[in-house]
């Protein structure tokens, strides 16, 4: 869970491997809260005149500066990855707990109440945070980028007329949670976009361009689909001087099934948490992403703004949706090892017939940027900490009477 307290209105720009906000500098304070023990590449907050202080279970993810001061969150393992049942609510009274100790220490230190709390995981995974908001009288701001559970916790959660933003690929399960047709109007819709301040370095295609080097950067979580880029690279006629360079992370205390690197397969140079990530990808031509049906796809993005071939599967997902084959991207069928193998061999026989698809990515990409994509986000965070405060008892008490 990522949670931001803000003191006063809050108008200011933030980059967190796709976490959201912009704005114009305010003397502000903030404290963001992190139990997600994952660790992408490193997060960073900026605003000026404002301080942040950062509660993280991955404290190493964040970077610290003038403005931002990160603290370690210690979450007791056995609670780490409960989802459910007794423990997951053992684990929402610690952390309600430690979450209220942490607001509490800010406020007296700084002699101001947060107004704001911006949650940024889930209402399932984020209940704390409506519990410390509700006992302080505090605002939350909502952030939603994958599915939602059904069940009364969540809907007690989204049901508090606080102003929630979704990704359009959660749209489904959040009418399914609150069984409802149509969302009530707290809930807006929201697109990730570019940190403009840090946006990727651009590539330019080699001289030599049977020299195709491959790019693949996620986790090693089954879902995001490495045993499938591995499959496609070991059954691809590639040229010696070609390569795939894969950047993993590999997930800590995950509950979940995880895919292992395979050094024997020659053309593969593998990248744990490279530091030079940027550096990287700008030095490859092509982009592969193997996840299926994934919320959005930040990766993607930095792909196509870097100006790189980039591959992704037919699943229906947000990309797929919004890139044309052939013009901004070019597609293979999902969870097909022999399709992927088959764009990888036509990329590398002639990839110069590809850099016209790069240069549409590429200009697509650049209408994602943060100044535009979070620009209601940040509006929610500037407005009046009481008339939000109205409006969010308004939407409840409507929601009690529905």
């Amino acid at each position: 869970m990522a949670t931001l307290l803000a003191i006063k209105q809050v108008n200011r720009q933030q980059h967190s491997t796709g976490n959201p906000s912009t704005g114009n500098p305010t003397n502000d304070k903030a404290s963001i809260k992190d139990t997600h023990r994952f660790q992408p590449p490193s997060k960073a907050v900026r605003f000026k005149d404002t301080h942040f202080y950062v509660l993280s279970a991955c404290k190493q993810s964040w970077l610290n500066s003038e403005d931002t001061s990160s603290s370690a969150l210690w979450l007791p393992k056995g609670l780490a990855t409960r989802t459910q049942g007794l423990y997951y609510w053992v684990k929402q009274v610690y952390l309600s707990l430690y979450l209220l100790a942490f607001t509490l220490i800010i406020w007296l230190s700084q002699g101001k109440k947060p107004t704001s709390i911006l949650l940024a995981s889930g209402p399932g995974v984020d209940f704390a945070g409506y519990v410390v908001g509700k006992l302080l009288s505090i605002r939350v701001i909502q952030l939603i980028h994958g599915p939602v559970g059904k069940s009364r916790a969540v809907q007690w959660c989204l049901m508090q007329g606080h102003a929630c933003f979704y990704l359009q690929s959660s749209m489904r399960t959040l009418l399914d949670c609150l069984e409802v047709t149509s969302l009530p109007k707290h809930f807006m819709p929201f697109t990730n976009g570019l940190d403009e301040q840090n946006l990727p370095s651009r590539h330019r295609f080699s001289a030599t361009p049977h020299q195709v080097q491959f790019f693949w950067a996620a986790s090693l979580l089954k879902w995001k689909g490495l045993d499938l880029l591995l499959h496609a690279t070991a059954i691809t006629p590639l040229n010696q001087s070609s390569s795939v360079q894969v950047c993993y992370i590999k997930p800590q205390n995950a509950n979940l099934e995880q895919s292992k690197i395979d050094t024997t397969i020659k053309p593969i140079h593998w990248h744990h948490q490279p530091e030079n990530l940027d550096d990287i990808r700008a030095q490859s031509d092509v982009y592969i992403s193997t996840s299926i049906n994934e919320p959005f796809g930040l990766s993607t993005l930095e792909a196509l703004f870097s100006g790189l071939i980039v591959v992704i599967p037919k699943d229906g997902a947000f990309w797929d949706r919004h890139l044309k084959d052939g013009v901004h991207c070019v597609k293979y069928e999902a969870n097909n090892a022999h399709s992927l193998s088959q764009v990888m061999s036509d990329i590398s026989r002639d990839i110069k017939r590809f850099y016209a698809i790069a240069q549409s990515g590429k200009e697509l990409a650049a209408t994602y940027l943060a100044k535009e994509c979070y620009r209601e986000i940040v509006n929610a965070i500037k407005a009046d900490p009481l008339q939000s405060h109205q409006q969010a008892m308004t939407a409840e008490r409507t929601g009690e009477e529905s």
